[in-house]
């Protein structure tokens, strides 16, 4: 007799966490085709109120925005890395427009809305591990380095849970957001950025990650935050591309120990990834 006692009371306490469980938000119409005109340039994903376009982009980098993009509705300092197969993940391209309901934030599109759209469409299956990997550790080349401190009240907070407000007029002033760069100026081959209110985790995982082959770590000891102008060239040889001429200015990992005392060393360290489990290319629309 208690165990059919016991066994009604878990019965009803199931039923109401499964009622008083919200359901997992979704965007209200989504279309996904194959990715066309891929070498035109441009931003591969656009975010717009109650909307995110993807141009031209892999299930990889999908499956990274959409499982470590956002925490708790705050950017994540550093993408993670995703392994796994099938091969075709990182080959195939494609090209989403998918619309959601009035007032969705962009964390809650992509990050959550994003997750159930790949595992519909895609059949996605992933699960979070660690793996021992090869990263370059930012470290502090100096004992002084060369880093200004931001000032309080010279950057403002991103509020990624607001609908985007329309861009400034031309007279005025770009706003400068904590943790974030502000827009990248072209000089011939050098490319001239400025960061603002960034921490050393925020800088390698999110400026210095993108612009080398392997994740970046932090291990500079260092806990401020900082204002970060750095100016380097590109390095196209990771694209397979001829390399820029000597004189045109300095890769970031002399940019960085020139211009701001710090220095990037190949090591190896554990880190989190995205494995996945599953994945299957889509039914056409």
């Amino acid at each position: 007799m208690t165990r059919w006692i016991v066994l009604a009371v878990l019965l009803m306490v199931s039923r109401s966490y499964a009622q008083s469980t919200p359901p997992r938000p979704a965007f209200e119409v989504a279309s996904v085709k194959p990715g066309v005109n891929c070498d035109a340039g441009g931003l591969p994903i656009s975010v717009s109120p109650g909307r995110v376009d993807f141009r031209c982009i892999t299930l990889r980098a999908l499956i990274r925005d959409a499982y470590s993009g956002f925490v708790g509705g705050n950017l994540n300092s550093r993408l993670l890395e995703v392994v796994g197969e099938p091969h075709w993940i990182d080959s195939d391209h494609y090209a989403i427009s998918a619309r959601a309901e009035r007032g969705a934030s962009g964390p809650q599109m992509m990050g959550p809305m994003l997750q159930a759209l790949l595992e519909e469409r895609f059949q996605v299956k992933v699960h979070m591990g660690s793996q021992e990997g090869s990263v370059y550790a930012l470290t502090v080349l100096r004992s002084n380095p060369k880093l200004r401190l931001s000032k309080e009240g010279s950057c403002v907070a991103p509020d990624f849970n607001n609908t985007p407000t329309p861009g400034v007029k031309p007279s005025e002033p770009a706003a400068k957001y904590c943790g974030l760069g502000g827009p990248t100026k072209r000089d011939g081959a050098i490319f001239i950025t400025d960061w603002y209110g960034t921490t050393m985790a925020e800088l390698a995982g999110r400026l210095i990650g993108s612009e080398v082959d392997r994740p970046v770590i932090d291990r500079t000891g260092l806990t401020g935050r900082y204002d970060i102008h750095l100016e380097f060239v590109h390095d196209m040889t990771r694209f397979g591309l001829p390399a820029a001429p000597d004189d045109s200015g300095p890769l970031i990992y002399s940019a960085l120990e020139s211009q701001l005392g710090l220095k990037l060393t190949p090591t190896k360290a554990p880190m989190d990834v995205i494995i996945v489990d599953q994945a299957e290319k889509p039914s056409e629309n």
